[in-house]
């Protein structure tokens, strides 16, 4: 008999699905539960059952198949962030590894993997945090979502991702919007003012920028909120006042002002430095974003004189590492504003020998092939769905001589080298880096060298 909604089961957890959730078969269901691990024996109520598929959470973990410990974040449980802060983070990193291996192995995969590249600072890593306001009785809070619950807010003590400084931040706008008493954004009503506050951080200059996002309601004491945030934290060198007019609960808008400095940050890794706007993408983990990149240079072992593809190569940061040692770069990207920023960047840093497409992936590589260019490597960093299949077929007939594929999905990893081993490629290095700490997310660098 199949389990109801809000009756409680016991399972043993045999591995971890994609999200990081627990894996479990029981009653001739397929269990994804929230908050364990494998090896587990666990208590879960059932929150849902749909087909041969139940998704259940966690109330008492009967036998831990891995030590737990106790979590830093006073709001560990609460804020939807951390999944794993609960366990050492030498066993995260290996649950990591265990979900790449099972992804590939689905397929028949084998990779040749090396050691982990684990963080150094599995703490205050992130650049960038996106804040909410919420209400709470008559009070203003400003903090994260409380995990599954899109409308709810918990007001934030102290986070342990990003920084202190994003604490003082958080801190002062909030004191400041109580004694103003300014309003929050209502959802339903959508009216209010105070939507979100992102912070982000250079962490190799120590820059900081806060940009406050409201609806379009006027906002005369923007001035003093500038003023607070300044004397709580002195690293922010600039402050955003950005108007959402969208009933999109989104942390970004229409119209942006610059209320103090630059409007921009910067930001370095290894010899090259970046400038970062309000909207700029720029990998979250700067410090492990450094050791990825030369991670790539290496598997590339590019000769002087090679040719290398740089594909979705955002604002340029793995074109410029592969300028070192290549002939030349092409960077290929969607975004026509992320291309003007590689373009920027190459020549802010004197980066010479680095060129950029706009346009899909697919579209491009098609007409570079019409035109008989080849190239020596491919570098590869797809979104989290992986290529388009268009896309990927187009790589494999332009045919360059190594690939090396970045990957934030094990999943999208494991379907697009499945079609890359059939087209004649193997597979001579892989490596796990571990950009997200406290979390089941990771990186995956794979080297495939054309037979």
């Amino acid at each position: 008999m199949k389990p109801k909604r809000n009756s409680v089961v016991e399972v043993r957890i045999e591995g971890l699905g994609p999200n990081g959730r627990g894996l479990a078969r029981a009653d001739g269901l397929t269990f994804e539960v929230d908050d364990a691990l494998p090896g587990d024996r666990v208590q879960a109520r059932v929150r849902r059952v749909r087909g041969g598929a139940a998704e259940a959470r966690t109330v008492a973990v009967l036998e831990p198949g891995l030590r737990r410990i106790p979590a830093v974040c006073e709001h560990f449980g609460t804020c939807g962030g951390c999944l794993w802060q609960g366990v050492s983070y030498e066993d995260q990193v290996r649950l990591k590894m265990g979900m790449v291996r099972d992804a590939l192995g689905r397929l028949g995969i084998a990779f040749p993997f090396e050691d982990a590249t684990a963080a150094a600072e599995p703490f205050f890593y992130r650049n960038k945090m996106e804040f909410s306001f919420g209400q709470q009785g008559d009070e203003v809070v400003l903090g994260l979502h409380v995990r599954g619950k899109f409308d709810r807010v918990f007001d934030l003590r102290r986070c342990h991702l990003q920084s202190e400084a994003s604490n003082r931040v958080v801190d002062a706008i909030r004191a400041f919007a109580r004694s103003a008493g300014l309003r929050v954004y209502d959802l339903r009503s959508h009216r209010g003012l105070l939507r979100f506050v992102t912070v982000r951080e250079g962490k190799g200059t120590g820059e900081v920028m806060v940009n406050l996002v409201t609806s379009e309601e006027p906002f005369p004491e923007r001035a003093g909120v500038v003023e607070a945030v300044l004397r709580a934290a002195p690293e922010v060198v600039t402050v955003i006042h950005t108007v959402n007019r969208r009933k999109a609960q989104v942390a970004t808008g229409d119209e942006m002002t610059v209320l103090h400095g630059e409007g921009f940050i910067r930001e370095r890794l290894a010899e090259f430095t970046f400038r970062v706007s309000p909207t700029s993408f720029f990998q979250t983990n700067p410090r492990q974003a450094e050791r990825l990149y030369d991670l790539v240079a290496e598997y590339a072992d590019l000769l002087r004189g090679e040719r290398a593809l740089d594909l979705y190569c955002g604002t340029g940061a793995i074109a410029m590492f592969l300028a070192r040692q290549a002939g030349s770069v092409l960077g290929v990207e969607s975004s026509e504003e992320a291309v003007r920023d590689a373009l920027r960047n190459c020549a802010e840093n004197r980066v010479e020998g680095c060129g950029f497409a706009p346009g899909d992936a697919g579209p491009v590589l098609r007409q570079l092939r019409r035109q008989g260019e080849r190239f020596d490597v491919a570098a590869v960093d797809p979104p989290r769905a992986g290529m388009h299949p268009g896309a990927l077929q187009a790589l494999i007939e332009l045919a360059p001589l190594r690939i090396v594929y970045v990957s934030c999905n094990p999943e999208a990893l494991a379907a697009d080298a499945s079609r890359l081993l059939a087209a004649g490629y193997r597979a001579e290095r892989a490596r796990l880096v571990d950009l997200f700490p406290q979390t089941a997310h990771c990186e995956t660098v794979v080297k495939l060298v054309k037979r």
